[in-house]
């Protein structure tokens, strides 16, 4: 019987120790919960990020699809890579040096600067439909600007 008293916890130790080890057992234990805690978050953020790591998947395939939008110039273009072609435009007067760089640039940066946009505006709610229609705005805008400019030089006389 005094193998089995001696075998609990507690026995031999003052109420002093006893109380700093069930502190520290309970400091142990809340440790472990924040830390399962933190991980459950880091787990969410990476999966929340699904749209950052589209956006640089698409951002290989731009080239590729920028030379297929070729063929439908200026619209082709003008609805898929807004972002570049805005680079491009003289209007904003940003150089000739940059002018050349810039375009080539955003056409890497521009889907996964949108994806990043994206995650950040929809905060935890990231959706595939919530990231299409933020896209789709972003576009829709891009093409919309790129239209004024056109047409603000007389260039738009091709639409008649």
């Amino acid at each position: 019987m005094n193998e089995v008293l001696a075998a609990l916890p507690g026995n031999g130790r003052s109420a002093s120790q006893r109380a700093e080890a069930r502190a520290e057992s309970h400091l142990f234990i809340l440790d472990k919960i924040h830390a399962q805690k933190r991980k459950g978050k880091l787990a969410e953020s990476l999966t929340n990020s699904w749209p950052i790591a589209v956006g640089m998947l698409l951002a290989v395939c731009a080239p590729f699809l920028s030379e297929i939008l070729s063929l439908v110039k200026p619209w082709g273009m003008w609805l898929v890579f807004p972002f570049v072609e805005l680079m491009a435009r003289p209007e904003l007067h940003l150089g000739g040096q940059f002018r050349e760089i810039a375009p080539q640039a955003m056409l890497f940066l521009q889907f996964p600067l949108e994806g990043l946009a994206a995650k950040k505006f929809l905060r935890g709610r990231v959706t595939l439909a919530g990231v299409l229609g933020q896209v789709l705005l972003y576009h829709f805008l891009g093409a919309v600007q790129l239209f004024l400019v056109w047409r603000a030089l007389g260039d738009g006389g091709m639409l008649r």
